[in-house]
């Protein structure tokens, strides 16, 4: 189609150049992928120019374009007859500009002019040209100069020179080429990411990739050079290695690869090579086996990348309430995905729009009405009507990219799971509201535990194996408008699964258009988060915010300063790959924008009515705040020509956004945070009181019942009751952790004790410890207590007696609620596992019957007891 789209455009004279396209690149609204070639230097011809001469040259862009390639990358500025003859032939040129690099450049002020000049010229005489694809500004700089100078520095420079090409030639691509040495060294103002690698081991080069991948975020990943030395491999295995290589850039998501090099002609260094040769032709332009490889890879892409013939059929769900906006965008784009076996599936939840009428002009997508009942309902209706085996989950705000279920499918099978999700990217095409919004924190985004699996990936982009979705019993239905996708992250993880990340499969995902929308899609986010906070509590910090193991990748975390992540240099900065390693922590910086920073400050403030002094600690507090939402505004990552209120208004969203997350999260979670009303029907279970926070439960069993019996039943038992709480956390040394009131959380413990087969004695120890709120109140409560003694004001002192009171009133009154809500929940889970109840005060050395046995007879028991529990296993 390419080749169609270039033919089309010379016969035209209007060719155009590639845009960015979210991580690839289109040229005539076709999906462009990078199959390029390196192209010397060269001996000089008889014009001094590090070419062959015109006639060659002709000659090996005919020969390029008959194996397929696309474009050529040269290390020099070339002259303005190679940009024509390229073009002539359907070519397009990347170009390096070649400065001292490889100098100590900034002890030099007349080196670094030079290379602002060299940058700004090229760009101005070649970076207009409709011929080229893209300039970079440097190519590998040395690691030794980068680390000498420090990363930041570097950094900076060469953002400057990406700055001059751009103001010289603004439709022009450009970027700076990296390599894993210097893979620390992030640059922005780069168009695109692009690398030299050299990895012949296949599997290393494709976890490579997926590195590279996440460094990359949002934007193409191209690979700038990789090529293997025939003379050393020979002819045969630089063809099979090339094959491999191919597969692996564009099986990952890659925009493309150039392969090192057109021929084994190679002039540098003053002198012609002999020694390696990396060309897929020789010296004399002969084809080598690499060369009709390349061919007919090319030539099969981007279905060169599935080694699979047959792919299993997916069905694409799409759940939508009052979506019609931007719905008939979406299922137009479902309409033209690249895939052999797919349904579409409209799940309907109710709209009152015009959502019916639209899915009415597509026949070919399956339609379902039904009232509404949320997101995660709609969402399982939608999986027990699939008849794929994968079923794939997008919004009615997103649009899906052409290939977007081959790429997930394929790392489906690559990373042998049965979860997998891709990332979301906003639209150029969005209003500049909208972008603001996309540059402001709060949005959707997938957290990353390695390089390879999620944690978890947003609901606007995932797929799983429907057998193993519906397994686990679906998404939960509580969640209607968000937090769906969290729970069954988290769930899935739980079960012993795993989750892939398929960088390649990638969905436009529309913004909200104003900030009120924004703002209420915040106020669901918080309160999804309390939601989800009362189901995995152990995953929540003492605020309420999610305690993530991996990585936030995305727009979610844009702009919040984060913890510097740590780079791997090797010993004396040897290492060939310096990886860096990020840190999920944000900066404590970040903390003065939150919600309980500002509450915080209120309550200083309130405190600077007896003592007027601590209103300027407050003022201080929120200058804070101002001064970090304004740098994460101002580092915001914004297009050129934005208009000047962008960068305010993404600066206010910044302020408001975790102040309307944060109330909407608390505010939910104290809402939901009610003890359940007692209903005893467990009044003969003895309960022994061992403190004013704490009861234990006996239970004496002669049918070789237990804890592990008593758990299952208190798991379902506070399933029914509708109690909320962790009920497998591997990590802990609490069996149970319940959600209760505001005030309080309860802990459960159980012991088994064995006193000869079958008999056995089970504790259970109920536990209520206080809340994080509760802390708070009554510190707080103390604190103003004393600011009022020393500011002897009595209307103070009298307000913090009464605050004394009440507060301790009310947690007294709830600890023993709480206490007896949780030890009648226990004893009726007792009774349902069917444990003998104690009903006096004994201990189990007091219980009738009860044998004295040595350490022989009780491991003797224990061996007979493991035996019955195997044989009644197999019964």
């Amino acid at each position: 189609m390419i080749e169609l789209v270039f033919g089309y455009c010379m016969a035209h004279g209007n060719l155009h150049r590639p845009k960015l396209s979210g991580k690839f690149f289109r040229l005539n609204d076709e999906k462009f992928y990078i199959k390029g070639f390196s192209y010397g230097p060269f001996a000089p011809n008889s014009n001094d120019e590090p070419l062959p001469d015109v006639e060659q040259v002709q000659r090996d862009f005919t020969h390029m374009r008959e194996l397929g390639a696309n474009t050529i990358r040269v290390y020099f500025p070339p002259p303005i007859w190679l940009l024509d003859e390229a073009m002539a032939q359907g070519l397009f040129v990347f170009i390096d500009i070649p400065w001292e690099k490889h100098r100590c450049f900034f002890e030099d002020w007349h080196a670094i002019e030079r290379a602002r000049s060299r940058v700004r010229q090229t760009a101005r005489e070649l970076g207009n040209h409709p011929a080229v694809f893209a300039l970079s500004v440097v190519n590998e700089l040395p690691v030794d100069v980068v680390r000498f100078y420090g990363r930041e520095r570097v950094a900076r420079f060469v953002g400057e020179l990406l700055g001059i090409a751009k103001e010289e030639a603004p439709d022009c691509l450009a970027t700076f080429v990296n390599y894993p040495t210097t893979e620390f060294l992030e640059v922005s103002g780069c168009d695109f990411i692009c690398f030299n690698v050299y990895l012949h081991d296949e599997e290393k080069l494709g976890l490579y990739l997926e590195r590279l991948q996440h460094n990359a975020g949002n934007k193409p990943l191209v690979l700038g050079e990789y090529g293997i030395d025939s003379k050393r491999e020979g002819d045969v295995e630089q063809a099979a290695m090339l094959t491999r290589h191919l597969k692996k850039v564009f099986r990952h998501g890659l925009a493309g690869s150039v392969i090192f090099a057109f021929t084994d002609e190679w002039f540098t260094g003053g002198c012609q090579i002999d020694d390696w040769f990396f060309g897929v032709t020789r010296a004399d332009r002969s084809d080598k086996v690499a060369a009709t490889t390349l061919r007919k890879v090319w030539k099969e892409l981007p279905h060169a990348i599935h080694e699979v013939l047959e792919l299993p059929k997916v069905s694409v769900v799409v759940c939508s309430y009052n979506g019609g906006r931007t719905l008939r965008e979406c299922l137009d784009s479902l309409m033209r995905v690249d895939f052999p076996d797919y349904e579409v599936i409209l799940i309907d939840d109710g709209s009152t729009d015009a959502t019916s009428q639209i899915a009415a002009e597509f026949p070919q997508v399956v339609y379902h009405y039904q009232e509404n009942q949320g997101l995660s309902a709609a969402r399982n209706v939608g999986a027990n009507l699939a008849t794929g085996e994968i079923v794939a989950y997008t919004d009615d705000d997103c649009v899906a990219e052409v290939h977007w279920l081959r790429y997930l499918v394929q790392a489906m099978q690559d990373q042998q799971v049965e979860a997998i999700g891709g990332p979301n990217l906003p639209p150029p095409t969005d209003c500049w509201v909208a972008k603001c919004i996309a540059a402001s924190p709060g949005g959707p985004s997938h957290v990353m535990l390695n390089d390879r699996y999620a944690e978890h990936v947003p609901g606007c982009n995932m797929a799983f194996r429907r057998n193993e979705l519906l397994a686990l019993g679906g998404f939960d239905s509580q969640f209607r408008q968000a937090g769906d996708d969290v729970d069954m992250c988290w769930r899935w993880i739980d079960s012993g699964k795993k989750i892939g990340f398929a960088p390649g499969a990638m969905v436009w995902h529309h913004r909200r258009i104003s900030v009120r929308a924004y703002m209420n899609q915040q106020r669901g986010y918080g309160r999804s988060e309390a939601m989800v906070r009362m189901k995995h509590p152990r995953r929540f910090d003492s605020l309420g915010r999610s305690n993530w193991c991996g990585i936030i990748y995305g727009d979610g975390a844009v702009g919040l300063p984060l913890l510097s992540p740590r780079i791997f240099h090797g010993r004396m900065g040897s290492a060939p790959f310096q990886t860096i390693y990020r840190q999920n922590q944000f900066h404590p910086l970040a903390f003065a924008t939150s919600f309980e920073w500002h509450i915080l400050a209120m309550f200083i403030l309130a405190l600077g009515t007896m003592i007027p002094n601590l209103i300027l600690v407050s003022i201080l507090m929120w200058s804070v705040t101002a001064f970090v939402t304004l740098r994460s505004a101002l580092a915001a990552p914004l297009d050129n020509g934005a208009p000047r209120w962008s960068r305010p208004l993404v600066w206010w969203m910044y302020l408001l956004q975790p102040i309307v997350r944060g109330w909407a999260r608390h505010v939910c979670y104290l809402r939901h945070q009610k003890m359940q009303t007692p209903n005893s029907d467990s009044g003969t279970t003895w309960q022994k009181k061992i403190g004013p926070s704490q009861r234990d439960l006996y239970w004496d069993d002669r049918e070789a019942r237990g804890r592990e019996h008593l758990l299952v039943a208190l798991h379902e038992e506070s399933r029914e009751s509708n109690w909320s709480g962790d009920f497998d956390d591997s990590w802990s040394t609490i069996d149970i952790k319940l959600v209760g009131d505001c005030w309080h959380e309860i802990a459960i413990r159980t012991v088994t004790e064995e006193l000869g087969w079958p008999r056995r004695f089970t504790r259970a120890r109920c536990s209520v410890h206080p809340t994080y709120f509760a802390y708070c109140v009554v510190f707080g409560s103390l604190i103003w207590t004393t600011v009022a003694l020393f500011s002897l004001q009595t209307w103070s002192l009298l307000v913090a007696l009464l605050l004394n009171v009440s507060w301790a009133t009310i947690i007294v009154i709830s600890r023993r609620k709480s206490l007896r809500a949780a030890t009648e929940l226990v004893g009726r889970a007792g009774k349902t596992a069917g444990l003998g109840i104690v009903t006096e005060s004994r201990e189990p050395n007091e219980l009738e019957g009860e044998e004295e046995f040595t350490g022989e007879n009780s491991e003797r028991e224990s061996v007979e007891r493991k035996a019955r529990l195997a044989t009644s296993r197999q019964e």
